[in-house]
């Protein structure tokens, strides 16, 4: 829809002018787009995926993947954990134990480009309940609020993340107004049937993963669903590119502790 807005004013205006202007849309070469995370799970296992992609021009709706990168991380001790391919785009690592303070350097290598990125460990807290509401008046919304308990006397910012069968929404936050008190997230539901199993995520990230992620957020507002639908296309996050600068990534590689809770929608809460 943000699309078809802009091509509708620029049809005006073209229709307004004499004189034929060429318009050149985001025509730059695609660069490599990188979502990197290791995330630590409750139960101690580790969840590593690298999704690789290129950026498209302004016409483009397809997604470019990439399939023949070679993708590795390497822990602390030095050792080097290569990531497979295991769908379109898609590499994942089953070797890696991310442990809580460590930091972990990531390596991609595309073509004659090399792409790092280190990252420290973010630790984060678990939900201690949900909550569920309805909301009428312009429209009908069930609002479904995951609380949690900050972390007193230190700087925490938060990723999180609500899926269910119909729908995946994410959201940030950091605790600047709630150092240390009951802390909460939102997600706002439109015709959401009872008996609709929902998790909601909680995932530590830094102040840099923070600005990423508000940024990422705020691109895609207008564009419906989730920040993670589109390519992340002009947003640049803590990845280089070692072997030429100039042709930088988008992207970000996040290291992150995560929770999870599930809820189920009732009637009538």
């Amino acid at each position: 829809m943000k699309k078809l807005f802009i091509l509708l004013i620029l049809s005006i205006g073209l229709f307004a002018c004499e004189d034929v202007i060429e318009l050149d849309l985001n025509n730059a070469a695609p660069k490599l787009v990188i979502d990197a995370a290791l995330e630590l799970h409750e139960d101690g296992f580790t969840d590593a995926t690298v999704l690789l992609t290129r950026s498209s021009a302004f016409y483009q709706e397809d997604i470019v993947f990439v399939n023949n990168a070679a993708v590795i991380v390497s822990d602390p001790s030095g050792t080097d954990h290569i990531f497979t391919l295991t769908n379109p785009g898609l590499y994942k690592n089953v070797t890696l134990n991310i442990q809580n303070g460590e930091t972990y350097v990531l390596t991609v290598i595309d073509g004659d480009d090399i792409y790092t990125a280190t990252q420290a460990f973010v630790s984060t807290v678990p939900y201690t309940r949900v909550e569920q509401s309805e909301i009428t008046g312009f429209g009908d919304f069930t609002e479904i609020t995951g609380y949690f308990n900050d972390p007193a006397g230190e700087d925490n910012y938060y990723l999180f993340e609500y899926i269910d069968e119909y729908n995946i929404e994410v959201d940030i936050s950091d605790d600047e107004f709630s150092d240390g008190n009951e802390s909460l997230t939102a997600f706002f539901m439109e015709d959401l049937p009872v008996g609709t199993a929902i998790t909601l995520t909680i995932k530590g990230i830094d102040r840099r993963g923070f600005t990423f992620y508000d940024t990422l957020i705020q691109q895609t507002a207008d564009g419906g669903g989730g920040p993670f639908d589109t390519q992340p296309a002009t947003v640049r996050g803590n990845i280089i590119n070692t072997t030429n600068p100039e042709n930088f990534p988008y992207g970000y590689f996040r290291v992150s502790e995560r929770f999870e809770i599930e809820y189920t929608v009732v009637d009538n809460p």
